[in-house]
């Protein structure tokens, strides 16, 4: 659940999903739900994704969603109880994909203006429903190009869910977490250890929905092989990198490398809803 600082089901084609340092492998104890995979074609490289989604242990409700579409998916993670949170998530992930799915080529520009749709959308849906509080965190991938017309992998994040990277056996954060504890960790006004038990781990300082503005932070990376997951913090929160690190690097097919990681995460207190999207970037050439 998420605080805002401020004033799997299998699906045959792409679609948004959502349901209106622990240590060491240990067994599963609830089955993650597997969603699709698809293939994603662009001129140098192409997506193999496979995403997995579940409730969590705690939760009576799923307020992720998530996307898998022909250039790019995304994860979402709402916030404002489990009704509003849901529907936040849900707007986010319809609205980003419908303003992406019919652009001919992916810019920077673009997944700005794709966020900020989704933004005014939730405002309006708040408004609408007299819902104090409703907004969502969302990353995503993109395939894109420079403003050379050069092929990139765009990554767009608002909050705490991430996008991690792992490529040459090594694993890397993409993102950094709009959050403050994150704040404060820059700052050195608290270690990375205090962080992870910090009373305000929850409060983020970005989210969509919330605010007059949704700022999205925009990083492009070489168009090379590698491997992305996308996540929430129910995930993130649970599964220390050296065991997300193993899965990714275990198992070769990433609908299986998302449903395990998602089993991973519910072997834990999985206290949050739990959401995992796995994209093998692959060379076309």
């Amino acid at each position: 659940m998420h605080t805002y600082a401020g004033s799997a089901t299998t699906s045959p084609r792409a679609t948004r999903c959502n349901a209106l340092d622990p240590g060491g492998l240990i067994p599963v104890v609830a089955p993650a739900r597997p969603a699709h995979t698809r293939h994603v074609h662009h001129d140098t490289i192409m997506f193999d994704a496979g995403a997995a989604t579940s409730t969590g242990n705690r939760r009576l409700a799923n307020e992720d969603s998530h996307v898998v579409d022909e250039r790019f998916c995304l994860v979402a993670d709402g916030m404002g109880g489990h009704v509003a949170g849901g529907v936040a998530s849900s707007l986010a992930a319809a609205e980003i994909a419908r303003h992406l799915a019919g652009a001919t080529v992916i810019e920077e520009s673009m997944l700005h203006r794709a966020v900020e749709v989704a933004h005014r959308q939730i405002l309006r849906r708040a408004v609408l429903d007299d819902t104090d509080g409703m907004g969502t965190t969302v990353v995503l991938a993109a395939i894109a190009c420079t403003q050379d017309g050069s092929p990139a992998i765009a990554i767009a994040h608002v909050g705490d869910s991430r996008c991690y990277r792992f490529a040459g056996g090594e694993l890397e954060l993409v993102t950094a977490d709009h959050s403050l504890v994150h704040e404060l960790v820059r700052s050195g006004r608290c270690s990375v250890d205090e962080a992870a038990a910090h009373p305000m781990a929850n409060v983020i300082t970005r989210a969509v929905g919330v605010e007059q503005l949704a700022l999205a932070e925009v990083t492009m990376l070489e168009a090379r092989r590698c491997r992305l997951l996308l996540c929430s913090d129910g995930l993130s929160d649970e599964l220390p990198t050296r065991t997300i690190g193993r899965v990714l690097a275990g198992i070769v097919d990433p609908q299986a490398a998302a449903a395990r990681l998602v089993e991973l995460a519910l072997a834990g207190e999985a206290r949050d809803n739990v959401t995992a999207v796995v994209i093998d970037v692959v060379p076309t050439s």
